[in-house]
């Protein structure tokens, strides 16, 4: 691959992006990282800054610096992919592309883009190397990562299986994820536009991954994010329906979020609610809460969702909105965790509801070492 060749001769990689930016700051804000960042790479006689600048920095460079960089057959590769475009003698960024575990990934821009599209498909996000850091990684036959976006789980997936299907009901997500895996060099993927399982029928997998658009509001924005049915009836729906997408033994793990009610104090019904999710499909499970919040400090988190910050009034306004969804509704907490779930069709199940830190998550092996002992 081309454009890959060319950005790792001219040193597009961690080390190399560290060396010239340093680590990000925690004291920042976004803008004033990326302001700090730009300056550290302003010199136009280094590649590395070149590179940083046009694909991670989402700065436009001169063409002529930009074909020294990447070289005329780079260039071209880049231009024919869609990653960058020609404006008179500039040469702009049509995609960031992230380091990730050793791959590239290409997501939409991210900087100076007030209003996103419904069909928004950024990089990989705190969510998604979260579950990334919890999938358990044995050798299999065949693997699912359900709402694919732009296939960063697909393609770690493709370390360790023989075929992964990457699917996603957004087209354009799905239009990244193919991308990313041609940038990567991986062939034994396919991509499915498919809502849930809704076109895998009659298809079980070894193992199932999915960052799920998990967020429970009144909002339908954005299609990587906003869970969209009544309450967390996304999540139940997928849950519900996973058995019949898994070999024996076979194994899903799911990222989401999940309601309490004004009854829920003790976590009893809670238990029984997910309980019957995990039945119905016919598992055992292990699910690990990560944090549970009262909904107003969850609304607070996540209504601005990705974008410019809001102006004080537009939080306040739709600070009321969401509470007053949460209040209809009847739901006074939300938990987030990840939900794994192994098929077994003939021995009694096992349930069970483990809290963890988000920021001491278990790992992949951990989760494994649980299921083979029980």
């Amino acid at each position: 691959m081309a454009v890959r060749r060319a950005l790792e001769r001219g040193g597009y990689d961690q080390a190399n992006l560290q060396a010239v930016l340093g680590a990000p700051d925690p004291r920042l804000s976004v803008d004033e990282q990326r302001c700090l960042w730009l300056w550290r790479a302003r010199d136009a006689r280094d590649e590395r800054a070149l590179l940083a600048r046009l694909f991670l920095l989402e700065s436009p460079v001169p063409v002529a610096a930009g074909r020294r960089a990447l070289g005329q057959a780079g260039l071209s590769a880049a231009r024919a992919l869609g990653l960058v475009r020609v404006r008179g003698t500039t040469l702009e960024p049509l995609v960031q592309l992230g380091l990730h575990s050793g791959l590239i990934i290409a997501g939409d821009l991210e900087c100076g883009t007030d209003a996103r599209g419904r069909d928004h498909a950024a990089g990989p996000n705190t969510a998604t190397i979260l579950l990334d850091g919890m999938t358990v990684r044995r050798p299999v036959s065949r693997a699912l990562d359900l709402g694919c976006g732009g296939g960063y789980l697909a393609l770690r997936l493709a370390a360790h299986a023989a075929t992964v299907c990457a699917t996603d009901v957004s087209p354009r997500a799905l239009r990244h994820a193919r991308l990313n895996a041609l940038l990567n060099g991986q062939a034994n993927l396919r991509f499915v536009v498919s809502d849930r399982f809704s076109a895998l029928r009659r298809q079980a997998f070894e193992l199932i991954t999915g960052n799920l658009p998990f967020v429970i509001s009144p909002e339908t924005r954005f299609v990587f994010r906003d869970a969209g049915l009544h309450g967390d009836g996304f999540l139940a729906s997928v849950v519900r329906a996973t058995g019949r997408h898994l070999v024996e033994g076979g194994l899903a793990q799911y990222l989401g979020q999940w309601a309490h009610g004004a009854d829920d104090d003790d976590g009893a019904a809670e238990e029984a609610r997910l309980a019957r999710w995990v039945h119905a499909a016919g598992c055992d499970a292990l699910i690990i809460r990560l944090e549970r919040e009262p909904v107003d400090a969850y609304a607070s988190r996540w209504l601005a969702g990705p974008g410019r910050p809001l102006s004080a009034d537009q939080r306040t306004r739709r600070m009321a909105r969401w509470m007053s969804h949460y209040d209809r509704a009847g739901i006074r907490a939300i938990s987030t965790g990840l939900l794994c779930l192994r098929r077994r069709s003939h021995c009694r199940r096992v349930f069970a509801i483990q809290p963890a830190s988000p920021a001491v998550p278990p790992t992949g092996a951990d989760i494994a070492a649980w299921f083979d002992a029980v």
